[in-house]
């Protein structure tokens, strides 16, 4: 078995660094509309900026920098488009972002979902929409109404500011469908599959003659079981686009509405009470690490989780003159949560452990930024002049009910042996005792300007960005009555120089930001107000652009403060003197080397440690990241059936601590998906395309482990999707 699980490894990073690395040059022209950045001309492209292929763009937003094409931008960026979306059947971002082997899917719970970038952890509620933090869904993640994903990897303070719950790996960023001029956007969309979720989705887009004023609407409704023992989810979603393209001025306006209901959700597996010096002799040690099994059940019945998302954001831009913009963008969300769960515990003893809690959350935001963006030159260099005024304000109305007691069961076998697939069937089904009920939590207030100037030689072969971004940062803890206001100053350097028409060089310094922590009554320095954490990063890369493809490699080192408890003549002092360092390799490729032939896939290596930790685990791993991850898809067109093709994918996955002693790891895995996609004319002449995807074809169970406490969640095991789509 060891054997097998060696060449399943070596095939897959043969799949992926056997891709292509030849091609041609051409010309093309950018859409002036979409590109508000410094034109390139290198190689060719699609009027919606698309890498052949079309399942990767060249263009990202880079908030405060604007959109801005991947050859003159100094940062690793990978922007998923609507095909890329579509043609893996993705129904939420984890399977969208899946395709970057940069990120890390970390879900704690059928209901929840979390992710790593370059190592750390982030969440749903940083999502980014059009630039803009805190208008996102909170607590869904559907892309039925997004158009493209782009992923930043890299600490991003400058850009987009503070995001709310303080990511600093990466940021994620939603674009909104719109509606497209001479692309037929009118469709229905029948899905089957993972389980037993029946879904259809409606997707409508027009423009005027004239392409000035365009709106887009998604309709989207799922129900059923899920492949996970016992889970059900329905959803009803509903997203509006409207845009006015004029000579001088653009205005955007999005809205969407979303209620998801999950019922008995699968959770993840908590250790308790794990030392260094315990380890070794504990019930864990005498038997071994939890097996997998993706029937397995941790969740317990009549749990589940209601919630209601509405959302909406307006932005403007204006052009003073040819060389000055002004642009603002108000967006607000209410968020309203019903969350029955349980927390699954196993103790060092081998003994479950179960609490029920209730968690009733209202979450309520408003997010705004106005600014500025002027060109001039100085002698032989241009200047591109940006200021930007952010304002983020939100509460949390929550109220979290826990039982007052833990459930308790004798010893159960289960770390080596899962022939008893209802774990928690051991335990008995607990009913919602508490009533409805939300009080004003914690309010947050995110203040921030940033100035930058991308600077430019005359002949483009040189851009430099010099910036920096103040963050002010305040929090009313309402329930215990303490306030954390603190401010921090983040600056950035980069720079890209094209050697030719088809390589940049690029290096950068960045930060990123976390608040700091209000000292608590354990420590000695009670009431202390610890500086917000910085995340400081210093990152090299090249870009290769062969007009068939396009590859990024990148060499970055993390640096990430943190809590540390220091003891001072024999008391215990909270203080920011903490370090986590992650240090790693990134290559990514995708294009189409040769017509019929589209290719995309990602390799990390990364070394995570704790640098200034507790003396019993520094210098070990970080828990939950592993060193290698990878992902390669390929897809072919069949030439002999016209509209036919199939596709590949090989997902790689190393093994990853789950204890800071580093003493018990989850072991490293590979994945195989399978897909088809069919697309032929129907009734009528329209056009239709039959999409079916196989998921873990061989039924591989694993888990993942979590990188912000000891817990493990298991994966899905083999699942498939079948869709079909009509134009109209």
């Amino acid at each position: 078995m060891k054997k097998q699980q060696q060449y399943r490894n070596w095939l897959c990073a043969a799949l992926l660094v056997s891709l292509p690395f030849t091609g041609y040059a051409a010309e093309y022209q950018l859409d002036d509309i979409v590109v508000t950045g410094v034109r390139v001309h290198e190689a060719p492209i699609t009027e919606n900026n698309e890498v052949p292929g079309g399942q990767v763009a060249r263009t990202a937003d880079y908030g405060v920098l604007g959109n801005r094409d991947t050859m003159t931008t100094p940062f690793n960026a990978t922007t998923f488009t609507d095909k890329a979306i579509t043609d893996v059947q993705a129904s939420n971002i984890t399977d969208v972002i899946a395709m970057d082997a940069s990120t890390n899917n970390q879900t704690l719970s059928g209901a929840s979902q979390a992710w790593a970038i370059r190592g750390f952890r982030a969440q749903q509620q940083d999502v980014s929409f059009n630039g803009l933090h805190g208008i996102a869904p909170r607590f869904y993640t559907g892309v039925e109404g997004i158009d493209r994903v782009e992923v930043l990897k890299g600490a991003s303070a400058l850009l987009y500011g503070m995001s709310p719950n303080g990511s600093v790996g990466g940021n994620i960023n939603y674009v909104p469908k719109r509606a497209k001029q001479g692309e037929n956007q009118n469709s229905v969309k029948l899905t089957y599959g993972d389980g037993k979720q029946f879904g259809q989705q409606l997707d409508y887009g027009v423009r005027t003659n004239d392409n000035k004023w365009g709106i887009h609407f998604t309709g989207y409704h799922t129900n059923g079981s899920t492949s996970y023992k016992d889970v059900a989810v329905k959803t009803n979603s509903a997203f509006l686009g409207v845009d006015r393209q004029g000579s001088h001025s653009r205005f955007y306006f999005d809205a969407g509405y979303v209620y998801n209901n999950i019922e008995n959700p699968q959770y993840r597996v908590q250790f308790s009470g794990i030392t260094n010096t315990k380890i070794q002799k504990n019930y864990i040690g005498q038997h071994g690490m939890l097996s997998a099994d993706h029937n397995a059940k941790y969740g317990l019945a009549d749990t589940y989780r209601h919630v209601t998302e509405k959302f909406g954001v307006a932005r403007y831009e204006y052009d003073f003159s040819k060389h000055l913009t002004g642009f603002a963008a108000l967006g607000m969300r209410e968020t309203k949560m019903d969350y029955a769960y349980n927390e699954f515990r196993l103790s060092v003893d081998g003994v479950g452990q179960v609490r029920f809690r209730n968690n009733n959350h209202i979450n309520k935001a408003i997010s705004a930024e106005a600014g500025l963006k002027g060109q001039f030159q100085t002698g032989s260099v241009k200047h591109e002049l940006t200021g930007v005024a952010t304002r983020l304000a939100w509460k949390r109305y929550m109220t979290n009910n826990a039982e007052s007691t833990i459930k308790n069961n004798k010893e159960v076998a289960i770390w080596h042996d899962t022939t008893e697939a209802n774990v928690v069937g051991q335990f008995n089904t607990y009913k919602n005792q508490f009533g409805w009920g939300a009080e004003l939590n914690d309010s947050n207030l995110l203040t921030g300007f940033a100035l930058t100037d991308v600077m430019s030689t005359k002949d483009d072969k040189w851009t430099f960005v010099l910036g920096g971004r103040y963050q002010h940062i305040k929090q009313n803890l309402n329930k215990t009555g303490k306030t954390y206001k603190e401010h921090a100053f983040s600056p950035a350097f980069a720079v890209v120089h094209k050697l030719n028409d088809r390589t940049s060089v690029y290096a950068n310094y960045m930060q990123g930001l976390t608040a700091g922590d209000i000292v608590d009554s354990n420590y000695a320095n009670d009431g202390e107000v610890l500086a917000p954490y910085k995340t400081k990063q210093f990152e090299v890369g090249a870009k290769f652009n062969t007009g068939k493809y396009l590859t990024t490699v990148s060499a970055f080192q993390m640096e990430q403060a943190g809590t540390l408890v220091e003891t001072r003549n024999g008391l215990d002092y909270l203080t920011s003197g903490g370090k986590v360092r992650n240090r790693g390799v990134e290559v990514s490729v995708a294009g189409e080397p040769r017509e019929g032939t589209r290719v995309m896939g990602s390799l990390m290596f990364l070394r995570s440690k704790y640098q200034k930790a507790l003396d019993s685990y520094q210098g070990n791993d970080v828990i939950g990241t592993p060193r290698w991850q990878a992902v390669a898809r390929v897809e072919q067109d069949i030439k002999s059936v016209k509209g036919l093709s199939v596709s590949l994918r090989a997902n790689y996955q190393g093994p990853s601590y789950i204890d800071q002693w580093n003493t018990y790891k989850v072991g490293g895995r590979v994945t195989w998906d399978l897909g088809t996609r069919y697309e032929f004319k129907g009734l009528g002449g329209h056009p239709m395309t039959l999409r079916a995807d196989v998921y873990n074809v061989f039924n591989k169970d694993y888990w993942n482990a979590m990188s912000n406490n000891p817990a493990i969640y298991v994966g899905k095991g083999r699942t498939a999707v079948v869709s079909l789509e009509t134009k109209f």
